[in-house]
């Protein structure tokens, strides 16, 4: 028996499913198969008549055709899954449903190894990989996101929703792409999944017989038994039909090793109960700008959402009385907007189909105006509709108001309400906030105040609704003692009360306001290290500024002590921090900093935060950002080729501080200076730096410090540059919440938590510079033209990832080479800076686009394959950069640039990149970009380069012309050139443009009256063979041509929807 990649992972994997409850369909027995969608109409007629016995399967089958043709990743057919009026897949009742698998069922160019079936749809699609193999998972991430944006794979992509991918292995933190992984249809994002082993996972449905006959324990035990018999012999039954569909016998054993990924994975993601679980509450589309994006949730929210359930369960199933609350304690940068609007289903759903029969209205309470606009925008991209509390009447009316909001596609309604809106002026401030300078205690009473008594009375007589109050950020502002907030949440004595936050306030360091204290315990809990080693978030490194920073300051600090008189240490501290000389120095410092970081790493987006000793600091910093920034770059001449930073002041959660915000996420400012604001619940990806100059303790370190932990452009870490020494509070912190997380985990055997895996360890990280240095040995890092040449002149893949890996390793750690004490380390800042990692990591990045396409070209998969025009253009890139350095003088190289400039300008314009004259072209480029060029053979190859320019010239005439008669419009250009390289007839050119813009007029005149066409596969395909037989009716010269009506209308048909797809439709 071989031992390959079928035997080791896919047939263990068939018959695993098939112990979870799946029957085997082969491929021998030809099932009856919808072939647009692949959908099994014998298995999906008979479940839908199971569950709706007077109503008609065709009817919903061609609606469900129709929905996947839209351009919508499937929300349609989605929603339609979930909502339609007739019952597709009971999801609240496994049971119900039909489970079946088959193996490699091919659509059109695909072939997933492994696909699931509900009722006859195909939601799931498996792809296992033989442990170890060269590319693995890898190579799956790539092919995943090369095959839902082929435009023929969208009917097939809009109708599975989940794709697993598993290489058999355990994960590893040091290879990120081993292991079991799970992603939405038309998500690159490939997520871990961990299950909690506290949750009973469903065993494979038994069948209803098993739980009746209650009164005779005898008889069910025996009648259970011989259930089990039957059970165990249909099993062996869809086992062997496996063994059949590969050719191999009864007697051969197929099993995976005990530590083995995939089979545990299955039972946890495809137990009947579980998978419907996750198909109705764990997808969501999110449209921003008019583009959709298809998430599936992280299995911590998952996990998190099915222990809510068991406490509903618990609390209004046995005792409707004890509403309930408790807290979801997820670190930052988890998703916990993400989990609310999976929450709102789950818990709708909860209460309107058990015997309490009532509905829900969510209310969503932050503290401070950013998050408002940020809660508001994350919940109306998925869908919601969402309302903001704008005044005391408006409050008081939703709060009144019974009714549950649906708008036109039936989207559920949330409220959000911010706190600080309705407080009270003798109500302490949020941390957040900060008095305004020369605030008047009276200025900042709001304009709204709502009593205890008017709250209570918007919200009596409504038995029959069930009000939910979630709490974002609860480890700041919400005193138990504050009269708003107290107010709202006891308004109404039976609301559902969950409480979100990254970091709880606990017991011996928040008095009587601690988080569990006010909102009960804990619910489920997610802590960074976790979240860590998923890669939601990474780990952060700690820099020490400088030493002769360092010393510059301590020099400035001593000479504003003697020279300030006032005994008060606090004051004189807060008196030199504030003074212009001191500011200037760390401006300085934080300047030149921020423009090297983004320098090495080649990206101009990335921004940074300064936490401030106080707004006094913060203020002046800011005032003199412009003027320190003229004098770093007058002494570093060298950083003037970056774009200047433009700096921002964010000090009072007020309406002004909106666009500010905006434009340090989304525009143009680099850098900002805070005192209090934006240090918790900020999300900025690119926010890559956090200079800290004032101490920070407690939960306020570690939500602060959580700023700069989102995942961004494959960068390993979050950066912190201390000013102040944080290490000594970060330490007691983490040892403070550890406590706290290990009593709730106490009885999980999976966590083994340490929140002080948050920063990276020193020792390691100059254990790996060491590594990467010896890696370099070899290689004369120290010679920018040597380096050069050598990176020029590598070969191989893996050498050149080996040396890839190496100088990221240096680039990440840069700041740590130039504080280090370490012998080794020193030696080599004296031979690399930044400029040099910078250039050489830029060298390799183009080297490794060129050996990529030299592969692509030299070694395709099919003798038949096209060449991808990205890949000539990439090795004229390579060209262009690096000119050819030895031989040639500087006219012939300056000639030769220009031509390859030239060529390569042309390819990127050209739009058929099939096109059969461009892809003769381009064989011939491709040999000719990768002949040597010396004085000898300088002369011919210049010639061949000006023949394909003067070819590639007169094809965009052509191209030029013919889209001049089509009106611009390439569909109809690309198809009259396949039919007339097709037939390669003389004097046919004039027939087929007789046909064509028959045709375009009448296509046009369809799109024009109905654009939903261009949506809708079988219609547009039916319209184009109807135009074109009616052309054919009416002109019979071009008989000649009807031979290839299916090849016109396949083409035509191909053309149309990718332009559409592609927003390049001009009918």
């Amino acid at each position: 028996m071989p031992y390959n990649e079928i035997t080791r992972v896919q047939i263990p994997a068939l018959m695993h499913l098939a112990e979870l409850g799946y029957n085997f369909i082969s491929q021998k027995n030809k099932p009856n198969l919808d072939t647009a969608t692949n959908i099994l109409t014998d298995s999906f007629t008979q479940a839908f008549k199971a569950l709706n016995p007077t109503k008609n399967a065709k009817e919903t089958l061609a609606e469900m055709k129709k929905r996947l043709n839209y351009d919508d990743l499937g929300k349609s057919f989605y929603e339609y899954l979930l909502k339609s009026e007739h019952q597709i897949i009971d999801f609240d009742n496994p049971n119900n449903n039909l489970y079946e698998m088959m193996a490699e069922l091919p659509y059109k160019s695909l072939r997933p190894d492994i696909t699931l079936f509900i009722n006859g749809l195909p939601l799931v699609n498996i792809e296992v990989k033989q442990p170890y193999a060269e590319k693995g998972i890898t190579e799956e991430k790539v092919r995943h996101i090369q095959r839902y944006k082929n435009p023929e794979n969208k009917v097939f992509y809009n109708l599975a929703q989940i794709w697993l991918f598993s290489d058999n292995l355990p994960y590893d933190e040091e290879n990120p792409d081993q292991g079991a992984f799970y992603s939405a249809s038309y998500s690159p994002i490939f997520q871990r999944f961990v299950e909690a082993n506290r949750l009973d996972i469903t065993p494979p449905p038994e069948n209803e017989q098993n739980e009746q006959n209650e009164q005779n324990e005898q008889n069910e035990q025996n009648e259970q038994n011989e259930q089990n018999e039957q059970n165990h012999r249909s099993l062996e039954e869809i086992q062997k039909r496996v063994l059949k569909e590969f050719n191999l016998k009864d007697t051969d054993t197929l099993e995976s090793s005990k530590d083995a990924t995939t089979n545990p994975f299955l039972t946890s993601f495809c137990s009947h109960k579980r998978l419907c679980f996750i198909l109705k509450y764990g997808i969501s589309f999110l449209e921003e700008k008019s583009e959709f994006k298809k998430h599936v949730w992280r299995y911590v929210q998952m996990f998190a959402s099915l222990n809510v359930l068991k406490e509903l369960q618990k609390h209004y199933e046995t005792n409707p009385k004890d509403p309930l609350k408790g807290i979801i304690w997820h670190t930052q940068g988890s998703g916990k907007t993400a989990l609310t609007y999976h929450l709102t289903k789950l818990i709708r759903d909860f209460f309107s189909r058990s015997n309490l029969n009532k509905k829900t209205k969510f209310y969503f309470i932050v503290d401070r105006l950013d998050l408002l606009e940020q809660a508001k925008n994350e919940f109306s991209k998925r869908g919601l509709c969402v309302h903001e509390a704008e005044n005391k009447e408006d409050l008081s009316q939703k709060l009144k108001n019974s009714s549950v909001f649906e708008g036109p596609q039936g989207n559920d309604e949330i409220i959000v309400v911010n706190i600080q809106k309705f407080k009270a002026p003798n109500e302490e401030k949020a941390p957040n906030e900060e008095k305004a300078p020369n605030e008047d205690p009276s200025d900042s009473m709001p304009k709204e105040i709502i009593s205890k008594t008017e709250l209570q009375e918007a919200t009596k007589d409504s038995h029959d609704l069930q009000r939910v109050f979630i709490i974002d950020e609860a480890h700041r502002s919400y005193d138990p003692k504050g009269c708003f907030y107290a107010n709202l949440i006891e308004c109404d004595k039976t609301a559902i009360k969950i409480a979100l936050t990254g970091t709880p306030l606990l017991e011996d360091n928040a008095q009587d306001k601690a988080t569990k204290k006010t909102f009960g315990n804990y619910l489920h809990t997610y802590s960074y290290a976790e979240s860590i080693k998923d890669r939601h978030t990474l780990k952060l490194q700690l820099e020490i500024i400088e030493k002769s920073y360092k010393e510059k300051l301590q020099a400035i600090y001593r000479l504003l002590q003697e020279s300030i008189t006032i005994e008060d240490i606090e004051v004189k501290k807060e008196r030199i921090f504030n003074h212009e000389r001191y500011i200037k120095e760390m401006l300085y410092y934080i300047i030149r900093d921020l423009l090297n970081f983004r320098r090495v790493n080649n990206d101009e987006n990335l921004k940074a935060m300064v936490v401030c000793f106080s707004s006094a600091q913060a203020k002046l910093a800011n005032c003199l950002f412009n003027e320190v920034q003229e004098k770093v770059l007058q002494e570093n001449p060298n950083l003037k080729i970056l774009k200047k930073l433009q700096s921002s002041l964010i000090l009072h959660d007020e309406q002004e501080v909106k666009e500010k915000i905006y434009s340090f996420k989304h525009e143009d400012t680099d850098i900002v200076f805070v005192f209090n604001m934006l240090l918790t619940g900020f999300d900025l990806p690119n926010l890559k730096r956090l200079y800290i100059h004032r101490e920070l303790k407690d939960h306020n370190l570690l939500q602060a410090l959580a700023r700069v932990n989102r995942p961004y452009n494959n960068m390993s870490f979050g950066y912190l540059i201390d000013f102040v020494g944080i290490k000594e509070n970060y330490d007691k912190t983490t040892d403070d919440y550890l406590k706290e997380l290990n009593q709730f985990n106490q009885g999980d055997s999976n966590i083994q938590d340490n929140l002080k895996d948050m920063f990276a360890d020193r020792n390691i990280l100059e254990k790996d510079i060491k590594n990467a240095y010896d890696d370099l040995f070899n290689y004369p890092i120290d010679d920018i033209e040597a380096m050069t040449s050598t990176i020029v002149n590598i070969s191989t893949m893996n050498e050149l990832l080996k040396v890839s890996h190496a100088i990221n390793t240096l680039k990440e750690r840069y700041n740590l080479i130039r504080a280090s004490n370490d012998e080794k380390i020193l030696s080599l800042k004296e031979k690399m800076d930044i400029e040099k990692i910078s250039k050489i990591s830029s060298m390799l990045s183009k080297k490794a686009k060129q050996l990529h396409a030299l592969k692509n070209i030299n070694e395709p998969r099919n003798p038949n394959d096209l060449i991808i025009l990205e890949d000539l253009i990439a090795l004229l890139d390579f060209k262009i950069e690096f000119k050819e350095r030895k031989e040639l003088h500087f006219k012939e190289k300056e000639e030769i640039s220009a031509k390859y400039k030239q060529a390569k300008e042309m390819l990127e314009k050209i739009p058929d990149k099939q096109d059969k004259e461009i892809q003769k072209i381009s064989k011939e480029l491709s040999k000719l970009i990768q002949e040597p060029l010396t004085n000898d053979n300088f002369d011919g190859i210049s010639h061949s380069y000006s023949v394909i320019i003067s070819q590639l010239k007169q094809h965009k005439e052509q191209t030029t012309n013919l889209l001049n008669k089509y009106n611009n419009d390439r569909a109809y250009v690309i198809t009259h050139k396949r039919l007339h390289n097709r037939l390669m007839e003389e004097n046919i050119s004039k027939g087929i443009f007789t046909l064509l813009s028959a045709l375009k007029k009448a296509i046009d005149e369809r799109i024009f009256k109905r654009q939903e066409i261009l949506n809708e596969e079988d219609t547009l395909k039916t319209a184009i063979k109807a135009e074109l037989r009616d052309a054919f009716n009416k002109n019979p010269s071009l008989k000649d041509l009807e031979k290839e009506k299916e090849f016109i209308a396949q083409t035509l048909f191909n053309e149309l929807t990718q332009n559409h797809h592609q927003g390049n439709l001009n009918a």
